[in-house]
């Protein structure tokens, strides 16, 4: 019994590997040649700054700004793909008449399951490894555009009136959400009704964890008071301004991928920063756990459509009918968990697509003919 385990389960990494390797290279190939200019743009930057091989450079470009992509690929298409690769294990199983053998040993198709199952659950599990230890790390780079290839990550960018808790807007000419720092800072603070009351200015500021405020240099607060003959304008200086935008929330708000490569502890400190009740941060994590709970379920759904008995049957035909129902039910689950749900909170709408494939998932193996 062992020894069978670990064949099917052997064939299973193998089409994996494949599948996955096929279609990363599939994905980046089209990138390459869309963002074509970019590649050849940068590549002739550095050939001609560090004196280096053109070609060699156009490679390395490619390789520095896609490689670390694939571990984000991985988190998005584990799912998939371990179909994918289960139908290819069963379907080359098939063919081979190894399913016969295992029936005519008073084996259950039952146990090909089991085993394809616990595979697929040590790749949800290197899903959730990979989401928690290393997406982080690479999260910086991960969110560059193409006009930083060959470049490191994210270093700077500009903040076009980012709104705080209370409604204050923020205007910098440049963010470094690595150093914390931010450089010709402009607030307006607005009041009840949204108008701006004061104006603070400064030329450099460096956010403050401990205070979760920025620290102002060379700060001015520009403001108005009521005299007898009317209102005058007040200049004061300001050493600090507490606000709930720290660096890696304006960066969070800057992209909308930035969230799902954070760990569940940077995103519980977001949450507990944030102000809004939205509860998109919940949605983000509930989302990842319910994530790897539908990839083991879409599995057990669709692994019977390749167990069939006969040797005559159609295992194209199967794999149309397991694909059509596999990837719809991961884009659903996708959507179920970005997106809010008017009067459901956010942990019981991310686990809803769950509570809805459990009863197929336990049907599907219950009925399966062995």
């Amino acid at each position: 019994m062992i020894l069978i385990d670990r064949h099917i389960m052997a064939r299973f990494f193998g089409n994996f590997v494949l599948l996955f390797g096929l279609l990363f290279i599939f994905a980046i190939s089209i990138d390459v040649v869309v963002q074509f200019d970019k590649f050849l743009e940068a590549a002739e930057m550095v050939s001609e700054r560090d004196g280096r091989w053109y070609p060699l450079v156009f490679i390395e470009g490619v390789v520095e700004f896609h490689g670390p992509r694939i571990f984000q690929f991985y988190a998005f298409m584990v799912g998939l793909v371990g179909v994918a690769a289960a139908g290819f294990t069963i379907v080359q199983m098939h063919r081979n008449r190894e399913l016969v053998a295992i029936m005519a040993a008073g084996i259950p198709l039952h146990r090909v399951v089991a085993v394809i199952m616990a595979a697929q659950l040590l790749l949800v599990l290197l899903q959730l490894a990979d989401q928690e230890l290393v997406l982080p790390r690479l999260a910086t780079r991960l969110v560059r555009f193409h006009d930083r290839i060959l470049q490191p990550g994210v270093e700077t960018f500009e903040v076009s009136l980012a709104r705080d808790a209370v409604g204050d807007l923020m205007y910098a000419d440049s963010v470094d959400p690595n150093a914390g720092t931010a450089t010709t800072l402009l607030v307006l603070r607005r009041g009840p009704t949204g108008v701006a009351e004061e104006r603070i200015t400064a030329s450099s500021a460096v956010w403050n964890p401990e205070a979760e405020a920025w620290d102002l240099e060379n700060a001015q607060v520009l403001g108005s008071t009521t005299a007898n003959d009317g209102r005058m304008a007040v200049r004061t200086t300001l050493d600090r301004w507490e606000t709930d935008l720290s660096p890696r929330k304006l960066l969070a708000r800057r992209s909308a991928n930035f969230a799902q490569m954070l760990s569940i502890s940077q995103l519980r400190e977001m949450r507990d920063e944030e102000a809004s009740t939205d509860g998109g941060l919940d949605r983000v994590i509930f989302g990842r756990f319910s994530g790897a709970l539908v990839n083991l379920l879409v599995m057990a759904i669709a692994t019977p459509f390749f167990l069939i008995r006969t040797a005559s049957a159609n295992m194209l035909m199967q794999c149309v009918k397991a694909s059509s129902l596999t990837i719809p039910v991961l884009i659903g689950t996708l959507a179920a968990t970005s997106i809010s749900l008017a009067g459901i909170p956010p942990g019981v709408g991310a686990f809803l697509p769950v509570v809805l494939l459990l009863p197929v998932a336990f049907g599907r193996l219950a009925y399966l003919k062995t």
